[in-house]
């Protein structure tokens, strides 16, 4: 079960909190995957009706029911109670606890098989408790009570706290939810109420990594799980292999896969499901999302999405490869190119100052600097096709749809309109005209300074 029904009001937010995004993922998409890896089956996810885009995020990857009004957690896990006759045990868990792990759960699980009040409750010790129920423990060590933030604020203490994740035995639990009340501050029917009505055998599960208890209500909550789950991400970068210049410095998202020996220097971000090759050296001041670069490639201060890069491409500084482009092997990018929709054939070079759109270059092709394809004619996209080993002179502009041909070549400042045929050199300017002593008269007409000026 995930608890996603809350408003999430001290997010300030047109939009639900459980789809803000931490580690490049919503808060939710934690949750499922969560959920799903802990139990091996697809959740049931409690969300109001007003959530309509929650709505659509889930599509058909939790069976969702809803809680028509905000009466708590108690209440929520209630509404759900068609949706598990079946069942023999329930796992709960909120959407907005993004570092929680499968494995955590699975602890909760295996907890409550040995509990006697058929109740387990995740809990961690924490320097900071305001905001978290904090668990009142008897003097053997077994659950008292915990007692909610807004009933009775923290004393500033470091403390040990309810993560609002639960285990619990079917059917007694149903009993245990018709009966709470909601005489609180907040008048809302409280989950972390139900462990201890259950009786005395609950099973506390403190969690190994308090880390994984952040909780996000606001912006600055999200900020902090953030930079948690960069932390941990980092971690495991650097455990397999992979050389993180600056770690302070660096944003990588969760299901970023890179190989060993690769460098990332200070600097950069590599966001979504991008997958860096070995011995790759990525940035300083590096932009990359949802790529695949091939071993051996070296991609500095540029930012490419949606892009693939075969085994050894060079990318300088200051480039931009946009969605639908392919670089293969060996290719290179020098300085203020930007490449989309287009392929750059094995061992082509496009030096600098460039646009590359909607084409297809052919292997070991070279394009002066300063050349464009024009492949907008004010209606629709058109393609250009530079076969294998031509060379295009500086300045050129190649107006799609149009073709140049195996080795040929284009001079420098052309506009090529027609194909050029394989071998063959195309030229398209107009004739150059010397003027001889232009500049002598130009500056014997001249007005002096003063005059020009006064007006």
């Amino acid at each position: 079960m995930i608890l996603a029904a809350g408003q999430g009001k001290r997010m300030r937010s047109r939009r639900p909190k459980a789809l803000h995004r931490v580690g490049g993922l919503s808060l939710i998409e934690h949750s499922l995957r969560a959920a799903l890896e802990a139990t091996g089956r697809p959740p049931v996810a409690v969300l109001s009706p007003a959530q309509v885009d929650l709505l659509e995020a889930l599509q058909d990857r939790a069976e969702v029911v809803f809680q028509e009004r905000a009466l708590g957690t108690g209440d929520a896990l209630l509404r759900a109670r068609p949706a598990l006759l079946d069942e023999a045990a329930a796992l709960v868990l909120p959407a907005d606890m993004p570092l929680l792990s499968a494995a955590s759960l699975g602890r909760l699980l295996s907890a409550l098989r040995a509990s006697t009040a058929g109740a387990s409750v995740l809990t961690a010790r924490v320097e900071r408790a305001a905001g978290y129920g904090r668990v009142r423990r008897a003097p053997g060590g077994a659950l008292e009570a915990i007692v909610e933030d807004a009933d009775e604020p923290w004393d500033g203490q470091p403390a040990e706290v309810n993560c609002g994740a639960y285990a619990f035995a079917l059917p007694r639990l149903w009993e245990v939810l018709e009966r709470l009340g909601s005489e609180n501050a907040q008048g809302e029917r409280y989950l972390s109420w139900a462990p201890q009505m259950l009786g005395p055998g609950v099973a506390l599960v403190e969690l190994e990594e308090a880390e994984e208890a952040l909780q996000v209500n606001d912006r600055l909550e999200l900020a902090a799980a953030e930079a948690a789950m960069r932390r941990r991400t980092l971690r495991r970068l650097m455990l397999g292999g992979v050389t993180v210049a600056d770690p302070e410095a660096t944003w990588v998202d969760c299901e970023v896969e890179v190989g060993e020996d690769t460098w990332i220097g200070e600097g950069s971000v590599i966001r979504g499901r991008s997958r860096i090759g070995r011995d790759c050296v990525v940035g300083p001041f590096a932009e990359l999302r949802d790529v695949e670069l091939g071993d051996g490639c070296r991609v500095g201060r540029s930012q490419l999405t949606g892009c693939k890069l075969a085994q050894g491409v060079d990318v300088g500084p200051f480039n931009r490869v946009r969605p639908g482009s392919e670089l293969d092997s060996e290719s290179h990018l020098g300085t203020f190119t930007e490449v989309v929709r287009s392929r750059v054939g094995p061992g082509s070079q496009v030096p600098h100052l460039s646009y590359v759109g909607d084409a297809e270059l052919g292997p070991d092709v070279n394009v002066g600097a300063g050349s464009i394809t024009a492949n907008w004619d004010g209606l629709e996209k058109n393609r250009t096709v530079v076969e294998g080993g031509a060379r295009l002179g500086s300045n050129t502009v190649l107006v799609a749809p149009v073709r140049v041909g195996e080795r040929a070549y284009t001079g420098a400042g052309s506009v090529i309109t027609e194909d050029v045929p394989p071998g063959a050199l195309g030229i398209a300017r107009p004739a150059q005209q010397n003027i001889e002593g232009w500049t002598e008269r130009r500056r014997a007409g001249a007005r002096p300074a003063k005059e020009a000026g006064s007006e």
